[in-house]
C-alpha cells in the first residue's frame, strides 16, 4: 500500500496527541489532518519535516473518506466510528483505523478506557508493557495487526536536535547556569491522577534561588501561573515533549506518562503520589519504583538535593527495556490491505 493511501487525523483540540501523531506521521511520511487551526499552527512551529493541513470539523470526514484507505489516530474504534459513519454508509467504504497510543502512563487500571480498545483490529504499541495492559482489558486477542513503535519519538527528537536546541535557547530565558527540575503534572481524570491543585503552591513557593523550575502542565489541566519568578517558566502551549527532557536535571511527576520518556536519559525521577490511592508497582504505579516518592506539600528541593539516585540505576533500565521495544516494526503499516 502506497503512504498516499494512508494519512494521520487529530480531530478536535486535543493538543496532546500532537506529540505523538506528528512524528509518526514524519517518520511514515503521510500527510497529518488536524481540525482545528491552533493545532495546525503549533504543528507548523514545532514539527520540522512533517505535511500538515487544516480542514474544518464539517468537510473532513468526506474528504478523508473519498481520498485515503487507512487513518492513524489516538481515538478508539467506537469515537472514530462516530465521526465516519455517515459519510462511510453514504460513501459505501469502510476506513481502516489503526490506533496510536498517546504515551504510556499508569493510568487506566481503574477506568474503562483500555476496555474501549476492544474493538480495534489495528494498533500500534511502544512495547512489551503496552501489550500486557491491552491483555489485561481484554483488548488484545482481537488484534489482526500489531506494530510496534520502540521509542520514535525520541528517534524523531534526535534527528532534530539542532532545530530544537534553537527553540529551547529562544524559549528558556533563564539567566543563571543552575540545576533545572520540570514538574509536568497529568491532568486530573476520573482516577485523581493530578497533584497539580494540591502541589502546585508549595512547590512553587519553597523554590530555592539556586534552582530553575519549568512547568509544564497537561493541556487539560487550567492553569493560570504566569511567569513571576526569574528562576520560574511555565510552558503551556509546547507540544514536543523530549527536547524539553533532554534540557532539564530532574523531573518531577505523577501519574504523567512523561515519567516514562524520562528514563530515557537514566536522570534523577522524583513523584507526588495519587490521591487515595494503595501504590502497587507491579502494574498501576509501575513508574514509581524508578525514583522517589515525595511527601505531600512540603518543599522537594531539599529530598532531591539529598537523595542518592544510584539505587534506582538497575530498576530504570529494567523498565525502560519493558517499556520501549528495541526492534520497530512500524513500518510494517505500507503491508495493510
Amino acid at each position: 500500500m502506497s503512504t498516499h493511501n494512508i494519512c494521520a487525523l487529530i480531530y478536535g483540540n486535543q493538543k496532546h496527541y500532537l506529540d505523538h501523531l506528528a512524528p509518526l506521521a514524519s517518520y511514515l511520511s503521510v500527510l497529518l489532518i488536524v481540525t482545528e487551526i491552533e493545532i495546525e499552527n503549533l504543528a507548523t512551529s514545532y514539527y520540522p519535516d512533517l505535511d500538515v493541513v487544516y480542514l474544518e470539523p464539517t468537510c473532513m470526514p468526506q474528504k478523508v473518506v473519498s481520498s485515503f484507505e487507512t487513518v492513524i489516530s489516538c481515538l478508539p474504534k467506537a469515537l472514530f466510528k462516530s465521526i465516519f459513519f455517515i459519510t462511510e454508509a453514504l460513501s459505501q467504504k469502510e476506513l481502516k483505523n489503526v490506533w496510536c497510543p498517546h504515551g504510556n502512563s499508569d493510568k487506566g487500571h481503574f477506568s474503562p478506557f483500555m476496555e474501549g480498545l476492544s474493538d480495534e483490529k489495528w494498533a500500534f504499541v511502544y512495547g512489551k508493557k503496552m501489550v500486557s495492559f491491552l491483555k489485561e482489558k481484554s483488548a488484545h486477542n482481537q488484534l489482526e495487526n500489531l506494530f510496534y513503535l520502540g521509542n520514535y519519538r525520541y528517534e524523531y527528537f534526535k534527528k532534530h536536535r539542532e532545530f530544537y536546541q534553537k527553540i529551547l535557547n529562544e524559549t528558556l530565558l533563564f539567566q543563571n547556569n543552575h540545576q533545572t527540575l520540570l514538574y509536568a503534572p497529568t491532568w486530573n481524570d476520573s482516577e485523581s491522577s493530578s497533584s497539580f491543585d494540591l502541589e502546585v503552591n508549595s512547590l512553587i513557593d519553597s523554590l530555592p534561588p539556586h534552582w530553575n523550575l519549568i512547568i509544564k502542565p497537561h493541556p487539560h489541566l487550567k492553569c493560570e501561573i504566569d511567569n513571576y519568578k526569574e528562576n520560574l517558566i511555565v510552558l503551556k502551549d509546547f507540544p514536543p515533549i523530549y527536547p524539553l527532557l533532554d534540557k532539564i536535571d530532574v523531573y518531577l511527576g505523577d501519574m504523567s506518562s512523561i515519567g516514562y520518556d524520562f528514563l530515557t536519559f537514566r536522570r534523577p525521577l522524583f513523584f507526588y503520589p495519587p490521591k487515595n490511592r494503595t501504590l502497587n508497582y507491579d502494574t498501576h504505579s509501575h513508574l514509581m519504583q524508578c525514583g522517589t516518592i515525595l511527601p505531600p506539600s512540603k518543599s522537594p528541593f531539599p529530598i532531591i538535593e539529598q537523595t542518592d539516585q544510584t539505587p534506582f540505576s538497575k530498576i530504570q533500565d529494567l523498565v525502560y527495556n519493558s517499556v520501549f521495544e528495541t526492534t520497530q516494526t512500524i513500518k510494517k503499516i505500507y503491508e495493510l490491505r
